[in-house]
C-alpha cells in the first residue's frame, strides 16, 4: 500500500482509523491532494467524490446519521471549506459526529494575495466541539504536539456529547508525491469512556419537583430509534399522571404517547384548555418540530426539567429549573421510581391520549372530504410507505404536514431539524441510502427544497435504494400557512417565491426515471413502478403537482373540520 509522502497525512489518517471512521467524502483540489491520495490508497476506508463542497457535507451528514459514527469531509483551500458550514451547523445542533479537515495554504502566505489562501484556522469555532491547527512537521517535538492535538480533536467528535471536529491543516508544496514507507502515531492519548449517573443531591433536588407534581409532561425532541428509553417511556405513559408527547423524528412508537402534537392542540376544547397545562414538564432529545407545543408550554409556566449530554441550559419552554448531564434513560428512571412509590396521582395523561386518539378517528373521513392538495398528496405518501423504510422529509411545510397523520411504528423518521434549513435535505438523504445499500430510503421533499439542493444528485453515488417524492406545489407555501406574509406587498413575490419550474429536466439530467402525477388516481396507476427495481441502478422521482390549489385554505379547513367536544 501507498500513502501521500506526507508525515502529517500519515498520522492523520491513522487517527481517523482509532476513531471509527470508515467512510470519506472528497471534494476534489489541489491543496487537499495529500489527504486524496492517503484516503483512496488506504482499503479502510469507503471514499465517495463530491465535487460540490456544500453537498458533500450534507451527504456525510446522511452516512454519519445511519452509521452512528464519525465521517470524514475533505477539500482544497479558499472559499472551499466555507461551503461546508451549512451541514456543519446541522450536525453541531444535532449531535452529529463529522471531522472536517480542510486543506491549508502556510500560514506565512495567508493576507499575501495568494490564490485561494483566505484566514481558515479556526473558521468553524462557533459551530464545532474542537478544532485545531496542524502544521508541518520538522522536529520531534512538533510531532509529539501534532499528534497530542490530533488526539484530542478526533475524540472529542463521538464522546459523551456527540458533534463535528475542525482539523486545518497547511500543507507546503510538493503535494502529490507518495511512499511506501507509511508510520502511525507514536503517542495516541486515548481518552476513557465514563459513565454519569445522578447523584443524590441531583435526586433530591429531582424529588422535590416531581413529586409534588400530579400533572406530569414529558416531551421528546428529534432522537434516533432506542428500545430501552421507548420502554422507559411507555412506563411512564402508562401511569395516568404523566402525558408523553413525541413527534416522529422523535422515534419513539407507543400507542400509549400522543404522536400528532399539532392535531391534538387544535382538538382541545377552548373551556378546558387550562385541564391541559402540565404542572412540571420533562424535556430530552433535540428539537421539536410543534412551535404551538412550544407556545403552550410556555404558557403553562411549570418548571422544566432537562436530561442530555449537550446544550444543559437550552430553556424552550422558558422556565428551565433543573438540567443534569446523564443519558435520557438515567434521568427517566429514576423519575420512575419516584412515580412507583405514588402511581396515577390524576388522569392528566390519559386526557391527552384520550384527545390524540380522537384525533386519529376523525383524520380518514376529514382528509376525505377535502380536495386534491398538500394534505390530500401527503395523505397518500404516508398510506404507501414500505415497511421498515427510513423516510426523510424535508423542513417548512411538509413536515408539518407529514406530523398530521399517525405514526408508522416500522419507519425510522429523519429530517434536518438542527437548523431547520431547506438547504440540504436531498444530499442528506443520499448519503444515508449510501451509507445502507440493503435498507430502502425514501425522500419527501417540496419544490424550493428539491430544486435548492439539485446538486445533490450531480453525483456517481447515486444510490438505486432511493426514491424521491416531490410535492410541488409553486413555491415556498409555509408563507401562505403562517401568519404575517400575506399582510405585505411582498407576500407573492418575495416570501413564497413562487415558480412554476418543473423535475423532469433535472430527472433525465441525471438519468433518474421520471414519474408525474396531479391526482390520487394518477398517483395510485403508478406506485407499483415508482417503488418497483430500478432499471439503470439509480433512484426513481415522482413528481406530484399541486400548484393550482389552494394548498393553506385547505388546511385550515381541515383544521376546523374537527368537532371539539
Amino acid at each position: 500500500m501507498i500513502s501521500s509522502a506526507k508525515l502529517e497525512v500519515q498520522l492523520l489518517v491513522d487517527g481517523c482509523k482509532k476513531v471509527g471512521v470508515t467512510h470519506v467524502v472528497i471534494s476534489p483540489g489541489s491543496r487537499n491532494a495529500p489527504l486524496s491520495i492517503a484516503f483512496d490508497e488506504d482499503p479502510h476506508f469507503t471514499v465517495l467524490v463530491v465535487p460540490d463542497e456544500r453537498v458533500a457535507a450534507f451527504y456525510a451528514l446522511g452516512i454519519a446519521q445511519k452509521l452512528g459514527k464519525p465521517v470524514v469531509i475533505t477539500c482544497t483551500s479558499g472559499s472551499a471549506p466555507l461551503n461546508y458550514y451549512p451541514a456543519v451547523a446541522e450536525a453541531f445542533y444535532q449531535g452529529i459526529p463529522l471531522v472536517v479537515i480542510s486543506a491549508d495554504r502556510p500560514l506565512e502566505w495567508v493576507d499575501q494575495g495568494d490564490g485561494q489562501t483566505i484566514r481558515q484556522e479556526r473558521v468553524f469555532d462557533r459551530m464545532v466541539l474542537k478544532s485545531a491547527q496542524l502544521n508541518e512537521i520538522h522536529s520531534d517535538s512538533q510531532r509529539w504536539y501534532f499528534e497530542r492535538n490530533l488526539s484530542e480533536v478526533l475524540q472529542s467528535c463521538n464522546g459523551a456529547a456527540k458533534g463535528p471536529v475542525h482539523l486545518n491543516v497547511p500543507f507546503s508544496e510538493p503535494l502529490y508525491e507518495t511512499t511506501d514507507q507509511i508510520e502511525t502515531i507514536n503517542n495516541w492519548i486515548e481518552l476513557g469512556d465514563v459513565e454519569t449517573i445522578l447523584s443524590g443531591k441531583s435526586k433530591t433536588r429531582l424529588k422535590e419537583i416531581w413529586s409534588v407534581s400530579n400533572k406530569r409532561l414529558i416531551i421528546v425532541g428529534q432522537h434516533q430509534k432506542d428500545a430501552a428509553l421507548q420502554q422507559m417511556l411507555e412506563k411512564l405513559a402508562l401511569d395516568g399522571s404523566t402525558a408523553v408527547l413525541v413527534e416522529h423524528t422523535s422515534n419513539m412508537y407507543s400507542p400509549y404517547f400522543v404522536s400528532t402534537i399539532d392535531r391534538t392542540l387544535n382538538i382541545l376544547p377552548e373551556s378546558e384548555i387550562g385541564n391541559f397545562h402540565p404542572d412540571c414538564i420533562v424535556t430530552i432529545g433535540g428539537a421539536v418540530v410543534s412551535k404551538k407545543i412550544k407556545a403552550f408550554l410556555r404558557q403553562s409556566q411549570a418548571p422544566v426539567i432537562r436530561f442530555g449530554m449537550d446544550f444543559p441550559f437550552m430553556d424552550t419552554y422558558k422556565h428551565l429549573s433543573f438540567s443534569a448531564l446523564v443519558s435520557p434513560l438515567e434521568g427517566l428512571s429514576y423519575l420512575a421510581e419516584l412515580t412507583a412509590e405514588t402511581p396515577h396521582q390524576s388522569r392528566f395523561g390519559f386526557g391527552w391520549k384520550k384527545i390524540d386518539q380522537y384525533g386519529s378517528d376523525q383524520q380518514r373521513p376529514i382528509c376525505a372530504s377535502q380536495p386534491w392538495s398538500d394534505l390530500r398528496a401527503m395523505e397518500f405518501v404516508m398510506d404507501v410507505i414500505p415497511d421498515h423504510c427510513n423516510l426523510h422529509i424535508s423542513n417548512s411545510s411538509l413536515i408539518r404536514y407529514a406530523l398530521l397523520f399517525d405514526p408508522i411504528q416500522t419507519v425510522t423518521y429523519w429530517c434536518n431539524r438542527g437548523t431547520s434549513g431547506i438547504d440540504g435535505s436531498s444530499s442528506t438523504a443520499v448519503g444515508a441510502a449510501v451509507a445502507s445499500p440493503n435498507e430502502s430510503h425514501l425522500l419527501v421533499t417540496g419544490d424550493l427544497s428539491f430544486f435548492y439542493d439539485s446538486n445533490a444528485w450531480w453525483s456517481k453515488h447515486l444510490p438505486e435504494n432511493l426514491r424521491i417524492v416531490l410535492i410541488n406545489n409553486g413555491g415556498g407555501d409555509i408563507f401562505n400557512i403562517i401568519p404575517g406574509p400575506k399582510s405585505t406587498n411582498q407576500w407573492k413575490k418575495i416570501f413564497v417565491a413562487e415558480q412554476e419550474l418543473a423535475a423532469e429536466a433535472v430527472s433525465k439530467l441525471y438519468g433518474m426515471e421520471y414519474f408525474s402525477a396531479s391526482s390520487s388516481e394518477e398517483l395510485d396507476a403508478c406506485l407499483d413502478a415508482f417503488f418497483g427495481n430500478s432499471e439503470n441502478g439509480k433512484p426513481k422521482l415522482l413528481e406530484i403537482n399541486t400548484m393550482s390549489q389552494n394548498n393553506s385554505a385547505v388546511l385550515e379547513t381541515y383544521f376546523k373540520s374537527f368537532i371539539k367536544n
